[in-house]
């Protein structure tokens, strides 16, 4: 412990540390999707359903840590709000941006018109999630009660309520469908229970254990240079570090799925992690006893926002395309808007 103070002590170390949790983060992540995969299978509850809950789940655990420590760990309510609420929006953002990377860098294998739907419906539920999240995030200053026992603004809850209502239209709409399964995945099957599950836990806790580490070298890197730290503002570090680090796993996971063919599976995982995300507010909400989250963030996260609206309109638009001379005007148009609008937060 001392000698891992002694290295985020500086801002080599620091970035070093940084690195080294978010690959950790990622190896663990892209694991865990496999077996949760597997974990549909084994249990028989469909893999629509297992996907829809456990693989955005694991993909967005990283950001579910990271946000709860940081409301819970960091030294004042403001600063802990920034992190967990920046840290959501940005991952929200970058997860977007996965889509138009894949339009460019796998541009044989990004054929929109040869999917079963362009994922219209999963884009519109996005967009009524982010709908409720603005109307509590704008509202959060002029309502001064949350929901009792809870402690959390009752706008907020309203994610959660919708989260649900949406996962079972989904999970009526898929349950029929059947998802191709890699061999890696008929092998875990097979393996025995007490095997499975242990790796299984033992996944989860590597990324409880890298989103822990991380909330605390976020909030180092908000602290003055002399203290070892970048004098960086926290709404900026959750926007952009922690946000990038903590969607890697998305990132590489929707690429191993278009690499082999399977572009619907990779658009899936973006689009669900991002509904998923949006109920980490409520979360830490929830874990945040002494007020409201919202209430404390920091109003430059309406960047974010604005731009996650901007993202996924340009991402249903992409979704649709039907041939690489439209997909690619597209895809720079979504990379050269997140680059304005962090030139502007910065």
């Amino acid at each position: 412990m001392h000698f891992f103070e002694q290295l985020i002590g500086t801002q080599a170390g620091l970035v070093l540390a940084f690195i080294a949790t978010a690959a950790l983060v990622v190896l663990a992540g892209i694991r865990l999707s496999i077996y949760g995969d597997a974990l549909g299978d084994r249990t028989g509850v469909g893999n629509g359903l297992i996907g829809l809950v456990f693989l955005a789940g694991v993909t967005s655990l990283p950001e579910l840590v990271v946000s709860l420590t940081s409301v819970i760990s960091a030294p004042s309510l403001e600063q802990g709000a920034d992190l967990a609420t920046g840290n959501m929006l940005g991952s929200n953002v970058f997860n977007l941006l996965i889509l138009s990377f894949m339009a460019l860098l796998f541009s044989n294998k990004f054929k929109p018109q040869e999917m079963e739907n362009a994922h219209t419906d999963s884009t519109i539920y996005g967009l009524v999630m982010l709908i409720l999240f603005s109307g509590a995030y704008l509202f959060s200053g002029s309502l001064g009660y949350s929901v009792p026992g809870l402690h959390c603004s009752w706008l907020v809850l309203l994610l959660p309520i919708a989260y649900l209502f949406i996962l079972v239209r989904e999970h009526r709409q898929h349950q029929e469908a059947e998802e191709a399964r890699s061999p890696e995945e008929t092998k875990l099957i097979q393996l025995p229970a007490i095997r499975f599950y242990g790796t299984l836990l033992g996944l989860c806790a590597l990324i409880i254990f890298g989103g822990i580490i991380l909330s605390i070298l976020g909030a180092r890197m908000a602290l003055p240079p002399e203290q070892g730290g970048f004098g960086m503002e926290a709404s900026l570090i959750g926007t952009i570090f922690l946000a990038i680090s903590t969607s890697l796993p998305e990132l590489v996971i929707s690429f191993a799925s278009i690499r082999m063919g399977f572009l619907d599976m990779a658009v899936g995982n973006v689009l669900g992690s991002n509904m998923f995300n949006l109920l980490i507010i409520f979360v830490a909400d929830v874990a945040m006893r002494k007020g409201n989250l919202l209430e404390h963030a920091s109003p430059k996260h309406w960047m974010s926002v604005i731009l996650i609206f901007s993202l996924t309109l340009l991402a249903s638009a992409l979704l649709r395309t039907t041939s690489k001379k439209t997909a690619i005007p597209v895809a720079l148009s979504m990379i050269g808007l997140y680059i304005f609008a962090m030139s502007l937060f910065m």
